[in-house]
């Protein structure tokens, strides 16, 4: 009985090792499968990527390099086999100071907790040449949905980065030329406004003093003998305090800063104006009123008027155009 006892349990053993030798079998063969799907995996990317203008690696999930593209040395000058048995990209590549953000990177890809994909970093090459680089990174997975790793596709973006900064210089100095531009406008428009209101205040002064003459005049002219000797002294002293001469010298040399070659233009234009139409055509580009032109020449507003229109006889304009805008546009 003890024999027949000893014997079954050697027939449960075998039986035991049997079925551990065929589940070891079957996992063997599984494992066989997934290495030949992963090496055709592996061997299909190398096909592609060998012949890439791009460098492309294949990193493990434990951030081994499984590939690397020979496309590698015309950015980096190192070959792939150097690139693959280096202690890691961070060492052998990149610029001290993107080292970290490389890193990171590169460990966030791995343990697939990236949202943005993207990386822009520095290297410096074997040569030691300074690149500027961009990484576009994808995880990769077997069929069985297993995790193998990530892959990387980097680019050389060096002339990108200069053409970029190249941009920003000139967008920088256009900035600046603007508001060089800007701060000459203001200024000229101060000096504009300071001549029209300069002679704004010569008009109204020399206005006034024409009213109050011709007040005068009239009161002159009334029955009482007093009234009129006093009128006629008052009047003889305005009449002998001439008005305040406009500085026509001044006038034109600040109209040339303000509009510079403004009455050249309107020379070669119309050769055949006198002084006093070139003064009226000034005065016009200043943005003067009729009255207050008149103030300036001792004149009554009206004579002005007329001046006006033999002005645009003279320069031939139709009945649509505006005197004062044709002369601004000159």
């Amino acid at each position: 009985m003890a024999t027949d006892r000893n014997i079954q349990k050697y027939i449960d053993q075998i039986k035991a090792l049997e079925a551990q030798l065929s589940n070891l079998k079957f996992k063997l063969e599984e494992a066989d499968t997934l290495l030949e799907e992963e090496q055709g995996q592996r061997q299909f990317y190398q096909l592609v990527t060998d012949f890439t203008f791009g460098w492309e690696l294949w990193f493990e999930p434990g951030g081994k390099i499984k590939y690397c593209s020979p496309s590698c040395y015309d950015l980096t000058g190192f070959t792939a086999n150097q690139v693959i048995t280096s202690g890691g990209i961070a060492d052998l590549l990149i610029y001290d100071s993107d080292r970290k953000k490389f890193e990171d990177f590169l460990t966030q890809s791995l343990d697939q907790l990236l949202i943005n994909q993207s990386l822009e970093f520095r290297i410096l090459t074997r040569h030691k040449q300074l690149r500027w680089c961009s990484m576009n990174v994808r995880g990769v997975y077997n069929k069985e949905g297993r995790y193998l790793g990530i892959r990387a596709s980097v680019h050389d973006i060096t002339h990108l980065k200069s053409a970029m900064g190249h941009i920003h210089n000139l967008s920088a100095g256009k900035e600046i030329e603007n508001r060089a531009k800007l701060r000459f406008k203001s200024a000229l428009d101060l000096k504009e406004r300071e001549l029209v209101s300069f002679l704004l205040q010569l008009s109204k002064k020399n206005e006034s003093i024409a009213v109050i003459i011709r007040k005068l005049k009239k009161l002159s002219s009334g029955s009482s003998k007093n009234i009129r000797q006093e009128v006629a002294q008052l009047l003889e002293t305005l009449e002998n305090v001439p008005g305040i001469p406009v500085d026509w010298d001044m006038i034109i040399m600040q109209l040339e800063k303000l509009h510079p070659d403004f009455l050249d233009r309107l020379q070669k234009r119309h050769p055949n104006l006198t002084p006093n139409e070139k003064k009226l055509c000034t005065y016009l580009r200043l943005e003067l009123s009729s009255k207050e032109i008149s103030g300036l020449q001792n004149v009554i507003p009206k004579s002005v008027e007329i001046a006006r229109v033999r002005l645009r006889k003279k320069l031939k304009l139709s009945h649509d155009v505006r005197l004062s805008r044709y002369i601004s546009q000159l």
